[in-house]
């Protein structure tokens, strides 16, 4: 069965609470204590929904556990993390396939024409610094993109995780413009 259609069953959860830790009650605490943290872990990063993700995190580790995986860490909330840093990528994925689908819909002509100059127009708004560095983020070739973003980000004289943020928060306020102008 598909990762993401398993749910979590009564003999997973037994098997979760015992790899845990062999005193229920024990098992009972750091489960509330990872799932808090994974909330945690998904509202800092910006999720919309951290509680389903923070559960989605458990479930599928609980998956591992019940299929018999040898996941013998150190401790267990380790190994909930890296799986979060996982379902977190697929949102980020989700949410970067839905933007580009609101922002480019298969439309008609016209009306693609029509977005290319409110692109345009947003474009032209924008800060001459800010549509420098937006444009030369997107236009990297794709072999040399990491490279390129590298050398922006050096030149800007900050990180690239700060890059890409604030190339994120660019792309969004361009959206909303060209929403607003269409």
């Amino acid at each position: 069965m598909p990762l993401n259609e398993w749910g979590l069953t009564q003999p997973a959860f037994v098997r979760l609470m015992d790899w845990l830790d062999t005193d229920a009650a024990a098992a009972a605490k750091k489960y509330e204590q990872t799932r808090r943290a994974l909330i945690k872990y998904f509202e800092s990063r910006g999720c919309h929904t951290p509680e389903d993700h923070a559960d989605k995190t458990i479930d599928r580790v609980a998956k591992r556990v019940a299929d018999g995986l040898d996941l013998w860490v150190e401790e267990p909330a380790r190994y909930f993390y890296g799986v979060a840093k996982h379902v977190l990528q697929e949102y980020y994925r989700r949410q970067s396939d839905s933007w580009n689908r609101a922002l480019y819909p298969a439309d008609d002509p016209e009306t693609l024409q029509r977005r290319f100059d409110s692109m345009g127009r947003c474009l032209d708004e924008l800060p001459a610094d800010h549509r420098e560095m937006l444009v030369e983020y997107c236009s990297a070739e794709k072999r040399g993109k990491e490279q390129a973003r590298l050398a922006l980000a050096e030149r800007l004289g900050i990180s690239v995780a700060t890059l890409r943020l604030r190339v994120h928060r660019l792309r969004a306020h361009l959206a909303r413009c060209v929403r607003g102008r269409m």
